[in-house]
């Protein structure tokens, strides 16, 4: 019943321009009646007490959206209970957040008084290592993306001069009347949403597509990477925030403010794109209709760049991987530190602090 509940996506995202931050979109804050921000260390328990605040709300019917951090995706950045128009959110780094409308929407929720001061400082030296390490290895991991950005800016570009313009072009055209027909435009028009739904994580490419398309028709645009879907994606976004629809925009991890995926939840519908990254699991379900965009690519063109297109996915892929085992060694760094704040932590007190925040939730 959790699963047929649930929902999950990135807030942030590790990409060739470091850390990108969409956390500002979790919950629209001046409508949201609650949101809690945690601060604390590594180890001091914030991805733990949102997983069980989320599976508490969930048990109890509530719709939940679970927020994954994509430097360890087992762990939580944030959950949010839309119809209880609540939210929790990690508010360290990388995503360091406070409150924009303090005591009136949101608050901060101190973890750090549940830690042995005395306890953590036999530790000083060896927390202040592993931290300068963490950071250091992301700064890598980082350096590697951009590095394997601009190879796949190159396929890009190739796939850019084998376009049939005019047939994408009429493609997009016809999709968008197959969408919103004639409805006319809304006098107030729809807000959009940005997150991600895949990220470049310590175990590579992990993505939530199936959650996001559950109960939904699915428009399924299948194209090789370098295939840009994004200019399509943000006719359709304008489209529907012009007839009055609210969007949930989902961008790629090595271009952060391109649009691959548009949802549409008023409409249970969901546009995505797949690649030979991420898809959704089954593509022979009955509410969903595939397109293919290498239609609208010369083969001629293709054919004489084909070498370039075979060294650019070798190599961006390698470098990709790289970057996974940097971030993975960052992950690694963190696991050290939050061993020394585990052992110095009141988790009694915490779990009291959870039923408190539950009875001010409900």
């Amino acid at each position: 019943m959790i699963e047929e509940k649930s929902r999950h996506m990135f807030p942030g995202g590790n990409t060739p321009l470091g850390f990108y931050s969409y956390y500002d979109y979790i919950i629209d804050k001046t409508t949201a009646n609650r949101l809690f921000i945690l601060k604390g260390g590594p180890g001091t328990g914030k991805s733990t007490l949102m997983k069980k605040i989320g599976y508490e709300l969930a048990s109890k019917g509530y719709d939940i959206e679970f927020m994954h951090c994509s430097s360890d995706n087992d762990s939580l950045d944030g959950i949010v209970a839309p119809k209880l128009s609540f939210a929790i959110i990690d508010g360290t780094s990388p995503h360091i957040t406070d409150p924009v409308y303090p005591g009136v929407v949101d608050e901060i929720v101190n973890l750090g008084q549940f830690w042995d001061q005395k306890g953590l400082m036999k530790h000083r030296d060896d927390i202040i290592i592993a931290s300068k390490r963490k950071k250091a290895s992301f700064e890598r991991a980082y350096r590697y993306l951009k590095a394997a950005s601009f190879l796949l800016d190159d396929t890009e570009k190739i796939y850019k001069d084998a376009l049939d313009k005019g047939a994408k072009l009429a493609f997009t055209h016809e999709i968008k009347e197959l969408l919103f027909g004639n409805k006319k435009p809304s006098k107030v028009p729809g807000k959009q949403r940005r997150l991600f739904a895949s990220a470049i994580t310590p175990k590579g490419y992990v993505n939530y597509l199936d959650s996001l398309c559950v109960n939904h028709s699915i428009i399924r645009l299948s194209a090789q990477a370098g295939m840009n879907t994004g200019h399509i994606m943000e006719i359709l976004n304008d489209e529907a925030l012009y007839k009055g629809f609210n969007t949930e925009t989902y961008y790629c991890p090595m271009v952060p403010d391109k649009i691959e995926h548009v949802v549409i939840p008023d409409l249970k519908l969901s546009i995505i794109t797949v690649n030979e990254y991420y898809d959704i699991t089954d593509i022979n379900i009955d509410n969903c209709k595939t397109y293919n965009m290498e239609q609208f690519y010369k083969d001629e063109t293709i054919q004489y760049y084909s070498d370039q297109l075979k060294f650019n996915r070798l190599y961006a892929d390698t470098i990709i991987q790289k970057a996974v085992e940097s971030i993975a060694l960052a992950k690694s760094y963190h696991t050290q530190m939050e061993k020394y704040y585990i052992k110095n932590m009141d988790f009694k007190g915490l779990s009291e602090l959870k039923d408190i925040l539950m009875q001010r939730i409900m």
